[in-house]
């Protein structure tokens, strides 16, 4: 017969347990958050166990992220809320797709950090990895998630494909460096390879040259500076696609005034 449960004891054990494994989660989420995570699931496996159910894995929540995920936690947040940005309409369905070294470890996490990309800024609430996955939900939003341990290009790939009712948007992610910065390498089709910033703007528009120095031109009577710049064009192709970072954000007025140039087909600008 097995020894009764000693309250304090297991109490104490199960603190000490979530304070060891916060500490090597601490880079991607608060201690709040960490340890709402902590409560809900365990009272969801003791509910499992007491009804019947299937404990998937004890406290299972609690278990660190694998050091190599840590990284790309804001660089799919960054997707997330780049292709709503980019998106018309009410998002639908996401898919996410990791591909590389990263589909071998658990990514459950990195799609909760696409949703809240998606949600940032779209809710009364602040959106995080807790609270994500049922916004989510209450907004009709489903959540596909894909892995594949083959990667041509990258060694680590993130795509974030959003599906609303006027179209599906498409962005494309990865890590670079020893720290895994976040870089963005395409877009609306089109292949980049530019590190992320707090402010982008995208452009659609005929390939001919002269087109960034317009936009230049734009950004610089609002008193914007392009901090980076780069293109994606297919050869034989007549259109391009444009994605600049800036120091500030970009006004909607100022994305209304270059499309209103001869040769600009489309263009947005998302502060993330």
């Amino acid at each position: 017969m097995s020894a009764p449960l000693d309250p304090k004891a297991w109490l104490s054990q199960t603190t000490a347990d979530l304070r060891e494994s916060y500490a090597r989660n601490r880079r991607v989420m608060s201690f709040d958050e960490y340890f709402t995570l902590f409560v809900t699931d365990t009272a969801q496996q003791v509910r499992a166990a007491l009804t019947g159910g299937v404990v998937t894995n004890a406290v299972n929540i609690h278990a660190p992220l694998p050091e190599p995920l840590v990284p790309f936690v804001p660089l799919c947040e960054r997707l997330g809320r780049l292709a709503q940005g980019l998106g018309d309409g009410s998002v639908g369905r996401v898919e996410a797709e990791f591909r590389g070294r990263i589909a071998e470890h658990d990514t459950r996490l990195l799609g909760t950090a696409v949703l809240v990309g998606i949600l940032s800024g779209h809710t009364e609430e602040a959106v995080n990895l807790v609270n994500a996955p049922a916004m989510a939900e209450e907004r009709g939003i489903a959540l596909a998630e894909t892995t594949a341990t083959a990667s041509e290009d990258f060694t680590e790939l993130v795509t974030v494909r959003l599906e609303t009712a006027d179209g599906t948007v498409e962005v494309q992610g990865t890590g670079v460096g020893p720290r895994n910065d976040p870089y963005l390498v395409a877009v609306w089709g089109a292949r980049f390879y530019l590190p992320f910033a707090g402010h982008l703007a995208v452009f659609r528009y005929t390939d001919t040259p002269g087109m960034i120095g317009r936009v230049g031109t734009a950004f610089g009577e609002q008193g914007v500076n392009i901090v980076s710049a780069a293109v994606g064009a297919e050869t034989g192709d007549e259109t391009a696609v444009m994605v600049l970072t800036t120091d500030a954000p970009v006004r909607q007025e100022t994305v209304e005034s270059i499309l209103a140039l001869g040769g600009f087909f489309e263009g947005r600008a998302v502060s993330l």
